[in-house]
C-alpha cells in the first residue's frame, strides 16, 4: 500500500472525527467564499504548497465540477446570507491579452448563473465606460466601468448585493471598493499588497499539526517547512551570502530532523503570485554564483514591484512525475479540480511556468467519467482534506489581516496562533 493509499484509508475510517474537527474550526473564522489549493504528493508527504484567495482557472473545471461549484454557491447563499444575495458584480483583473483568463471569468459567470444569480462584470481600472474582452474560443466578455455614490458601487443599470473580487490586488486596495455597504468577498484588505506567505503557512502548519494529532499521524507528512528572510536584494553579494547560509541551515535541519535525502529548497517572493520570482536550489552556494539573468528574475514580482522579502520553503517531489493536483473550494467544500502538467519539467520542479497545461480530475476512481476517460486522475479523500485545511488557513489569515488593518497591534496574530 502506498503512502497516499494509506492516508486515504485513514481519512475514510475517521470521517466523523474529521468532520467534527472541521466544523469546530470553521465556526472560529470567516471562511473565504472561494479558494484554490496547489497540492504536492510525494512518497511520504501530502501538502498544500500554495493557496489562492482570488483563484483563476475555473475554465479548467469539468462540467461536473462546474455544476458542483454552482450547488455549493447556492448553499453559501442560503446558509450565509439567508438567500438575500441576488445580484453579483465580478471585479476581474484588467487583462487585455490573456484570453484564457477571460475563459475563467466566463466559467465563473456560468457558475453564478447556475446558482440563480444575476451577474455582471465591472472594472475599476481603465478610461472607457465599456470594454469587450475576447476569450480563447472567441466568445466575448463585456465589462463596464464601476461607479460609486456614497457607500455603494453600481453599473448604470445594475446595483450588486455582492461584489466578488477576482483580482489579486498586487499593488494596492482600490479606494472605490473600500468601506462599502455591500458585501465584498474576498475583502480587498487581503490582496497581495497585504498578504504574506509566511503568515499563511504559520496558520497552515499549526492546523495540520492539530489534524495529525487527532488521527495519531506524523505532522511532517502534511506540513511545509517555511522560513521568512527579510530585506534581500539579489544584486548585493552580502545579501546572497546571508541567504545562502540560511538555505544551508534549513537543508541541515531537513536532513537531521526529518531524515530527508537531498532536500531541495524553493525560494519565493513572500507577497507574489503567478509563479513569478521563484527559484530552486540544492545548496546555498548556488546563490553566490547566480548570474545576471537569475538575479533579475528574483528582483521584480507581478506589477513590476521590487522584491524585498522572500521565504525559504522545502521542496516536495511529486509522485506524478510532472503533474500536481489543484483543488478548488467553495465555502471550504470541494468544488472540483484538475492536474497542472508541464512536460518540460521534472518531479522536483516548479510546474507553474511556461508550457504548463491542465487535465480534468474525476470525482472518484470508480466514477463513470473516470472510466470513460481512462485517466486515473481522481479526487483523493486525503487530498480533499488537506485542500480544506489550506482553505481553512486562509480564513485565519483573512481574520488576521482584517484585525491588523484596524489595529497596529500585531498581538492579534499571535493570539490566533
Amino acid at each position: 500500500m502506498t503512502f497516499l493509499e494509506k492516508i486515504d484509508e485513514v481519512v475514510l475510517l475517521n470521517q466523523d472525527k474529521i468532520s467534527d474537527w472541521f466544523k469546530k474550526k470553521e465556526d472560529e473564522v470567516s471562511i473565504p467564499f472561494y479558494t484554490s489549493v496547489d497540492l504536492r504528493v510525494s512518497e511520504n508527504k501530502i501538502t498544500a504548497v500554495d493557496t489562492n484567495i482570488f483563484p483563476g482557472g475555473f475554465n479548467n473545471l469539468s462540467t461536473t465540477f462546474i455544476d458542483q461549484a454552482a450547488k455549493l454557491t447556492k448553499d453559501y447563499k442560503a446558509k450565509s446570507h439567508s438567500g438575500k444575495i441576488k445580484k453579483v458584480l465580478i471585479v476581474p483583473e484588467f487583462h487585455t491579452r490573456n484570453s484564457f483568463y477571460w475563459d475563467n471569468i466566463r466559467s465563473l459567470v456560468m457558475i453564478l448563473q447556475k446558482a440563480n444569480l444575476q451577474v455582471r462584470v465591472g472594472l475599476y481600472e481603465g478610461d472607457l465606460e465599456e470594454y469587450e474582452f475576447i476569450a480563447s474560443n472567441n466568445e466575448k466578455v463585456l465589462a463596464s466601468k464601476i461607479k460609486r455614490v456614497g457607500d455603494k458601487i453600481f453599473l448604470d443599470d445594475f446595483e450588486p448585493d455582492l461584489v466578488l473580487i477576482n483580482n489579486d490586488l498586487s499593488d494596492f486596495s482600490p479606494p472605490i471598493l473600500e468601506n462599502l455597504d455591500q458585501l465584498v468577498v474576498p475583502p480587498t484588505e487581503v490582496g497581495w499588497h497585504s498578504r504574506k506567505k509566511n503568515i499563511h503557512f504559520e496558520f497552515y502548519n499549526k492546523l495540520v499539526t492539530e489534524f495529525s494529532e487527532i488521527l495519531s499521524l506524523d505532522p511532517f507528512n502534511f506540513s511545509l517547512a517555511t522560513r521568512l528572510v527579510e530585506d534581500i536584494n539579489f544584486d548585493i553579494s552580502e545579501d546572497r551570502q546571508r541567504l545562502a547560509d540560511l538555505t544551508d541551515e534549513m537543508i541541515r535541519e531537513l536532513v537531521g530532523h526529518y531524515n530527508v535525502e537531498n532536500p531541495l529548497i524553493f525560494i519565493k517572493n513572500n507577497t507574489g503570485t503567478y509563479g513569478m520570482a521563484v527559484m530552486q536550489v540544492q545548496k546555498g552556494e548556488e546563490l553566490l554564483s547566480l548570474n545576471r539573468d537569475g538575479r533579475k528574475k528574483m528582483k521584480v514580482s507581478k506589477g513590476g514591484s521590487f522584491l524585498k522579502n522572500i521565504i525559504l520553503q522545502e521542496g516536495v517531489e511529486t509522485i506524478y512525475k510532472n503533474k500536481e493536483p489543484v483543488y478548488y473550494l467553495i465555502n471550504s467544500s470541494l468544488a472540483g479540480g484538475f492536474y497542472r502538467i508541464n512536460d518540460s519539467k521534472g518531479s522536483m520542479h516548479n510546474l507553474n511556468t511556461k508550457g504548463m497545461y491542465f487535465k480534468c480530475l474525476c470525482l472518484g476512481q470508480d466514477s463513470q467519467e473516470c472510466k470513460n476517460n481512462d485517466c486515473n486522475l481522481y479526487v483523493h479523500p486525503s487530498l480533499e482534506v488537506i485542500s480544506r485545511i489550506g482553505s481553512l488557513a486562509t480564513g485565519y489569515e483573512i481574520d488576521h489581516l482584517l484585525k491588523k488593518n484596524h489595529s497596529s497591534d500585531d498581538s492579534s496574530f499571535r493570539a490566533l496562533l
